[in-house]
């Protein structure tokens, strides 16, 4: 089963659009356009770990319409703006499996949260893949930020995220 990692939607945020300059003139185009570029990657037959922040305030019928709109398995690592719900909520919402805190794929190296966890960044050769800081990317080449500013708004393979990092997006 490929693996994917995507990260902070934020649907149905006018908010977000604003203030990380994201190229959408409604919060229409935005959800549309994100659903279609998830859907352009991933099959139903892939994995996705969702890094946080789906959407703030959101109701469960929101999420699960987004969510059925969208293929493959759904993991959920909860964000900052997740918290207001519990894992049995988000589970009910539409995604497979949530994690409350950061998990570590040890066959990998790789650590997935949403916010960068700074005491790896001198842990080599484990890498540490999150969300929260949407356009600002850390300086240590260790972390790989997977918002989706920073991924044309796609998800991306889990394979080898040093080419995650260095691979260039189409915009």
């Amino acid at each position: 089963m490929p693996k994917f990692v995507f990260s902070d939607p934020h649907f149905f945020s006018e908010r977000i659009i604003i203030n990380c300059r994201r190229p959408f003139s409604s919060i229409s185009e935005m959800n549309k356009t994100i659903i279609h570029r998830y859907n352009e990657v991933i099959s139903k037959h892939d994995r996705c770990y969702w890094l946080g922040d789906v959407m703030y305030g959101a109701t469960k019928d929101k999420v699960r319409a987004i969510l059925s709109q969208m293929h493959g398995r759904k993991d959920l690592i909860l964000g900052n703006h997740d918290r207001n719900h519990s894992a049995t909520w988000w589970r009910d919402a539409g995604f497979d499996t949530v994690f409350e805190h950061p998990i570590y794929l040890a066959e990998e190296y790789i650590m997935l949260s949403h916010e960068p966890l700074l005491e790896f960044r001198y842990t080599t050769p484990t890498v540490n893949i999150h969300g929260h800081t949407h356009n600002i990317n850390l300086p240590y080449q260790n972390f790989i930020n997977v918002c989706v500013e920073q991924t044309n708004y796609r998800p991306v393979p889990l394979c080898n995220p040093f080419l995650i990092k260095k691979r260039e997006f189409e915009r």
